[in-house]
């Protein structure tokens, strides 16, 4: 029963890693099973609550929702509460239960010293309950937080598919999220999903807390590529966990041995409370030089006031040789067998169509191997759920909602990804081989600042591929709904009940496909590896060859139009894992080349290398071939 609740469920490595049994998938579909909602800003307070501060991983007003692709299941849900300097010695007086399953049953709110331990508080949450709302939970004796901290939660069962509330805009946090769920008799046991999932919205009433009037914590400061000598802006983000509301703060910012004092009025105060968050920019001129400088930010008053805790936070500012546009590549985690997967084709099409020039997509098909496309060598960077999707390798999102969780979201991640000024160049070209077997790609990557370490991936995918077989069929759940189920959702619709594609299994066109790459069999890229320590620096230039043998199976090649192939060159960050730039080329196939294979008004005659010297056999390279009717072609030799 576990295997096929996994299928249900849309998870990831049922068939590279075997079936694992307590993996859920995120559904961000709106208005299907009440799995995108926004809540009322102010959660309900029960009787003795009005004096308790709330305290959660998230106050967040959209939820997504988690589950496994069926009801009936008896689902527990906890949070961890840590009995640090702030929260040790006090009191839990009452427990929010966030609800996106209005027609849940048997809910239970309770607190546990560890998660396999009894109760020590519980409380029977009665029906009915009002969706996108907090059911709230009041003790009957408080509970007092010791230091080695204890677990909230909640058990219940479910009545709509995607039951578990999470914080759909957010990041995972450690201890936000454990989950548990017993299915047919079988109990799967508890699962730390902290750092899988963004944490669920559940929280706690409590009083007696250590809480200062300002407690600000920078928590990162991003990137800025530009020229020296030039403005720049720099994201910051920061917690805060003071009993006052955060408007403004002032902070030093010291670049290249240089400091400036610096006032930031918040465009957007911070509330008073535990775990807000907040952001600013800080705007500057870079130094009059090339090279990469680390700007550190440090706060020194928050709204007027002297600050004496010590927070700060390093961004970097890379000045660069010149400015070049980005290629910014959407690494798709598709496959037939998916039945929630046309939403990210439609999001993928969508970025075709809009982005022919900034955008690379990468459609990698190894969510079920019975797939005609299915590709095992690809890595799964870090997705766990299809469809998913990987801007930059720096965001994880989904293809089609992206993470603003709007319609066609994705395209407004992208142009805010599109518009990091890239430190890297590079420009692609690529010819199949003489023989149609391979394809040779050339690749110049300049470094407009000096580099760390870099690798070269090299990514094959191929347009307009679709066949007949049961194998090209696409899955789709979406038959089920109608088109205001999806919220009229611009292509999801095509989907729907009375749509174009409202069947259970449609043939539809694939496009950026992946049919071959420079990761081997166990996902370990094979492409070069660069660094300052091999030489480069800014305005160095390397220019890379890379062969990839074209695709072996039947089922592609009876299909593939290989003048729809495209290559990809991504230069990826070997310390964050992101891709600093990339490029793509239309692998280079001219009908003539197709006619030496094909034709028989003309025939082979001579071979020349490029300085027209007759060579006797084919030679790595650039190789002219004289036909019997004159005509002469350039073929490149792997």
């Amino acid at each position: 029963m576990a295997k096929r609740l996994l299928s249900i469920a849309i998870v990831v490595f049922m068939t590279t890693f075997g079936v694992q049994a307590q993996i859920l998938h995120r559904n961000p579909v709106r208005s299907i099973d009440s799995s995108l909602n926004r809540i009322a800003k102010a959660p309900a307070k029960g009787a003795g609550l009005e004096d308790a501060i709330i305290w959660g991983y998230t106050d967040s007003q959209v939820w997504g929702g988690l589950g496994l692709g069926t009801t009936g299941i008896q689902f527990s849900v906890a949070i961890f509460v840590p009995g640090n300097s702030m929260l040790k010695g006090s009191t839990i007086h009452g427990i929010n239960v966030p609800v996106i399953d209005g027609g849940i049953t048997e809910m239970t709110a309770w607190i546990r010293n560890t998660l396999s331990d009894t109760n020590i508080a519980s409380v029977q949450l009665e029906a009915p309950f009002t969706i996108n709302q907090y059911a709230t939970a009041v003790l009957d004796e408080p509970v007092t937080i010791p230091e080695e901290g204890l677990y909230v939660g909640y058990t219940f069962t479910n009545t709509i598919n995607y039951c578990i509330p999470i914080d759909y805009d957010g990041d995972p946090v450690e201890g936000g999220l454990f989950l548990d769920y017993v299915y047919n008799g079988q109990d799967y046991g508890w699962v730390n999903y902290s750092d899988q999932f963004s944490p669920t919205p559940l929280q706690v009433f409590v009083t007696g807390m250590t809480m200062k009037d300002y407690l600000v914590n920078l928590t990162s400061a991003g990137t800025a590529s530009q020229l020296p000598n030039s403005s720049y802006s720099l994201p910051i983000t920061f917690s805060s966990n003071g009993s006052k509301e955060v408007t403004s703060l002032d902070v030093t910012v010291t670049v290249d041995g240089q400091t400036e004092n610096k006032h930031i009025k918040l465009a957007k105060s911070v509330a008073a409370g535990f775990n807000q968050s907040g952001s600013f920019s800080i705007e500057g001129t870079t130094p009059d030089k090339l090279g990469v400088f680390d700007a550190v930010i440090k706060v020194t008053k928050v709204n007027d006031v002297d600050y004496t805790e010590e927070t700060t936070a390093t961004g970097v500012l890379k000045n660069l040789t010149k400015v070049v546009p980005r290629h910014t590549v959407i690494e798709e985690f598709t496959g037939t067998g998916c039945g929630y997967c046309p939403r990210g084709w439609v999001g993928m099409e969508y970025m075709k169509a809009n982005y022919p020039e900034s955008f690379i997509g990468i459609a990698f098909h190894k969510y079920n191997s019975s797939d005609a496309l299915y590709y095992a060598n690809y890595p799964m960077l870090g997705m766990t759920g299809a469809p998913g999707c990987v801007i930059d390798r720096k965001e994880q999102a989904d293809p089609y909602y992206g993470n603003a969780g709007d319609y066609l979201g994705i395209a407004m991640d992208f142009e805010r990804l599109n518009a990091i000024i890239p430190d890297v160049d590079v420009n692609v070209a690529a010819q199949w081989n003489e023989d149609l077997t391979a394809v040779n790609i050339d690749a110049n990557v300049e470094f407009l600042a000096k580099p760390g370490s870099v690798s070269l991936v090299y990514v094959l995918t191929a347009d307009s591929l679709k066949g007949s077989t049961t194998a090209w069929k696409q899955s789709n759940y979406y038959y089920q709904y109608s088109a205001s189920d999806v919220g009229n959702a611009p292509g999801l619709t095509d989907f729907c009940k009375n749509g174009k594609y409202g069947k259970s299994s449609v043939s539809i066109t694939f496009n950026d496909a992946v049919i071959g790459s420079s990761y081997d069999t166990n996902g370990t890229n094979q492409g070069q590896t660069l660094s300052a320590a091999d030489g480069y620096d800014a305005g160095s230039i390397y220019e890379a060859t890379y062969t990839i043998e074209g695709p072996t199976k039947n089922a592609i090649k009876s299909v593939m139009d290989k003048s729809l192939v495209t290559a990809a060159v991504l230069v990826v960050d070997n310390t964050t894992g992101e891709i600093l730039n990339a490029g793509k080329a239309r692998v280079d196939y001219p009908d003539a080349i197709h006619d030496i294979y094909h034709s028989t008004a003309t025939s082979f005659s001579a071979r020349y290398n490029m300085a027209g010297q007759a060579i006797s056999a084919p030679q790595r390279g650039v190789n002219l071939i004289r036909m019997s009717d004159g005509t002469v072609l350039k073929v490149m030799v792997k």
